[in-house]
């Protein structure tokens, strides 16, 4: 991977730009880097930093699972009625409600509207409870894609973060300053100016003469940790700015009350919201996932195209059922079961599909594997179809479009011989495409990846590699339901999708910290990683979201998640 000319904490961007590619069989071009199983040598002047591992609760997990992933949950809870007012800049009201928040250990909801997310910041999930027509169900989904989805915006919308001024879906104009409120993203500080009233209320405007930004009048109920809570709750729901919203860290307590300016296509004149808290209590309650209500399949998902509902419906049991995971005794029987039959070039792939869950052979590797493939190299010498896929194999970095259809008589089976076909036909075919967008059109990538997961279901590389197209696709939130699970499966841990999940989350939450949980303690489970480790530059096309208006923006205030209809 190659060090980026554009700013580190817009690197990982790069992902819904960077076309995915196939491995060689064996020995990589030293220079290739996409390489899916070629680890990247580090530089000796590059720092290495230790990186928490990204190990998503994910939707796989039931809900006994999920409360156990989370751990003991007290049940002490606080709960806040607040009243809710929208007025024009010139003190015309245009809302009013109540709402009522609650509190928990490590986690915020509504007990107002039954389906509202549960931001479980202990997990960094967001859960919903949807209906469906057999009954209701609790979706999973990871905060981090949504986060990925505000730094997508925010890089459309400033143009990787160069315009000072921003143009709206409508054509109103304002400050990226509002932008930066809207998507809580930021790529520098802004100086606030903080000032204290004579009756204690806290002021925070941009100059000293400038208006007054986000007010907050302190109280007295609650602990700092539910501050702590509530305060990151409102970047999910609430357009503040993030060194705005800073201010509200030093708070002891629940505020009584606070208020905002909002400057947004749907407000171009600006408005002011402001919160006012009725009553504030402890009680107690379980954590809001109830009995009896069970994590949502894919098929409940809301999905941008079919194929990742059977895609992901193919990982998500893989990944409930771990022991389902080919090792390396079950490759050898099948290419030699194969090889005895005369299928010499299907042996051929299914040693093939082997490097995707155990990693390429290192040269003169003496492992059973790699002496197989070695063998079977040596039997198949005069076979003009193995030697034709052999070197479709080993130059899948060259012409691509020939390396299409060498593949194609292999697409069709459904054992793990199909499963290397699909996906490197995938891979390929999604190159392609970067350039030339009409290419095959009767066949499809996602269609390809979903073949490649029904044979071989637990290969992490499938669902990391659909996810990576799904981002090029301007879909950040499936991707990362994909990478949820690319990460999850057995064979992850040999392959880079633990490593590269780790680094784009560590990015995304350097750049975000508001949207994640409070600081933990120093975790035990690292990995290292060279610190510039994403490639890449910002996205410079639009993105599109998906067809669902994910549950992270709970209050359907102003965090809006698609781009081209409002950014508050």
């Amino acid at each position: 991977m190659t060090r980026s000319t554009r700013p580190w904490l817009l690197a990982l961007l790069a992902l819904a730009a960077t076309p995915v590619t196939a491995p060689a069989l064996a020995q990589q071009a030293a220079d290739d880097p996409f390489s899916v199983v070629q680890r990247r040598p580090v530089a000796p002047e590059e720092t290495i930093v230790e990186i928490p591992v990204y190990a998503p609760a994910g939707a796989f997990l039931s809900r006994e699972d999920y409360l156990a992933a989370r751990g003991g949950t007290a049940e002490r809870v606080l709960r806040t009625r607040w009243r809710i007012e929208r007025f024009d800049l010139d003190g015309t009201e245009q809302s009013d409600e109540t709402r009522e928040v609650v509190i928990g250990d490590g986690y915020v909801t509504e007990a107002t509207d039954p389906g509202a997310a549960v931001i479980d910041f202990n997990q960094e999930r967001i859960l919903t409870r949807v209906a469906t027509p057999t009954g209701p169900v609790m979706r999973n989904r990871p905060v981090i894609g949504y986060v990925h989805r505000q730094m997508d915006t925010f890089t459309f919308y400033t143009r990787g973060g160069e315009l000072d001024e921003v143009t709206g879906p409508d054509g109103s104009r304002f400050e990226r300053f509002w932008i930066e409120a809207a998507m809580g993203v930021r790529l520098a500080e802004v100086p606030m100016q903080l000032t204290t009233t004579d009756a204690g209320a806290q002021e925070i405007r941009r100059n000293p003469d400038g208006a007054v930004i986000l007010g907050v009048t302190p109280g007295e109920d609650g602990s700092p940790a539910d501050v702590e809570l509530f305060r990151r709750w409102l970047r999910h729901t609430t357009p503040i700015h993030p060194d705005a919203l800073n201010i509200m860290s030093t708070l002891t307590g629940i505020p009584e009350r606070f208020g905002f300016i909002v400057f947004s296509p749907s407000s171009p004149d600006g408005r002011r919201e402001v919160w006012s808290r009725l009553s504030a209590g402890e009680s107690t309650a379980r954590f809001p996932w109830p009995e009896n209500l069970p994590a949502a399949p894919a098929a409940d998902y809301e999905w941008s195209d079919p194929e990742l509902a059977s895609l992901a419906h193919a990982g998500l049991n893989a990944a409930a059922h771990p022991g389902g995971s080919p090792d390396e005794a079950v490759f050898l029987d099948a290419a030699q079961a194969a090889a005895s039959a005369g299928d010499k070039p299907g042996a051929l792939l299914m040693l093939y599909q082997a490097s995707h869950h155990l990693g390429a052979c290192p040269a003169r590797s003496t492992e059973p594997l790699c002496m197989r493939i070695s063998q079977l190299v040596a039997a198949g010498l005069g076979d003009e179809q193995f030697e034709g896929l052999m070197a479709t194999l080993a130059a899948l970095q060259g012409d691509r479009a020939a390396a299409l259809e060498s593949l194609r008589p292999y697409l069709d089976r459904g054992d793990l011989a199909g499963a290397a076909a699909n996906l490197l036909a995938a891979e390929t075919l999604a190159a392609l495409r970067t350039s030339d967008a009409a290419h095959a059109p009767e066949l499809d990538p996602l269609s390809l990846f979903a073949a490649s997961a029904q044979a071989d279901p637990h290969c992490a590389l499938t669902y990391w590699h659909a996810g990576r197209y799904a981002a090029s696709q301007a879909d950040v939130e499936s991707a990362w339901m994909l990478f949820d699970i690319a990460v999850s499966v057995p064979a992850a841990a040999t392959t880079p999708p633990v490593r590269e999940a780790a680094v784009m989350n560590a990015q995304l939450q350097a750049i975000a910290p508001n949207y994640f949980r409070p600081p933990p303690a120093p975790v035990e489970a690292v990995v290292e990683v060279p610190v510039d480790a994403a490639v890449g530059a910002p996205v410079e096309e639009p993105v599109e979201a998906s067809d669902e208006t994910p549950a992270t923006d709970p209050a359907g205030t102003e965090a809006e998640t698609e781009p081209p209809t409002d950014t508050d």
